[in-house]
């Protein structure tokens, strides 16, 4: 069954992603997209921080504010270059952007049916488990439909995704970093100057 497939594991996890599940259904298309956005961006600056160095200071340098890696866009492509998410998943995520970008900047109220492409190009991201694409959106978005069902049942399939992710992450081994100072308490490294012929 598909929710068994895509539900969270911890079951905890699992009744809060049925809350957000719940509430998600019931919101307007612009809320979904702002507010399912807003998830998916939250849910990377989770799962880098998890595998990053931890920082120093209170704020993230590189996380926070106006930081390099700030914003959802670069999050996406920092995470796809670390191979923290393959490919498939940054498409889905920018595609996401993209949407709640468009979203962000329209004055009149706006459905989800305006976006129909890029939510057709994200559908088609799941051709190869379309049978588990569609047994998720009825299991969770029976009550929505068109571009709005649709654009739901990818968002919730990447939360979870992202979840997990999280979840299995590993934070990177700083005791392979290339220190200044060797154990052995060199700081510069001998070197001889070329042989002369």
């Amino acid at each position: 069954m598909a929710e068994e497939k895509t539900k969270p594991r911890d079951p905890r996890a699992y009744a809060a992603f049925q809350a957000f599940i719940d509430e998600f259904a019931r919101e307007t298309d612009r809320a979904a997209v702002v507010l399912g956005a807003a998830r998916l961006d939250a849910q990377l600056y989770q799962l880098i921080s998890k595998v990053l160095a931890p920082c120093s200071g209170s704020n993230d340098e590189l996380l926070d504010g106006d930081s390099p890696l700030a914003t959802f866009s670069s999050k996406i492509n920092i995470g796809y270059r670390l191979g923290l998410i393959d490919a498939s998943m940054a498409r889905a995520l920018h595609l996401c952007r993209r949407i709640r970008n468009s979203f962000a900047h329209e004055i009149t109220s706006s459905t989800l049916d305006a976006h129909r492409d890029r939510i057709r190009e994200l559908v088609n991201l799941f051709s190869s488990s379309a049978e588990s694409f569609e047994d998720f959106k009825k299991t969770f978005f029976g009550e929505v439909t068109g571009c709005a069902s649709d654009f739901r049942t990818v968002l919730a399939i990447v939360s979870v995704r992202l979840d997990r992710a999280i979840n299995d992450a590993v934070a990177v081994d700083t005791r392979r970093a290339v220190a200044l100072i060797t154990p052995q308490g060199q700081a510069v490294v001998k070197t001889s100057a070329p042989e002369q012929k």
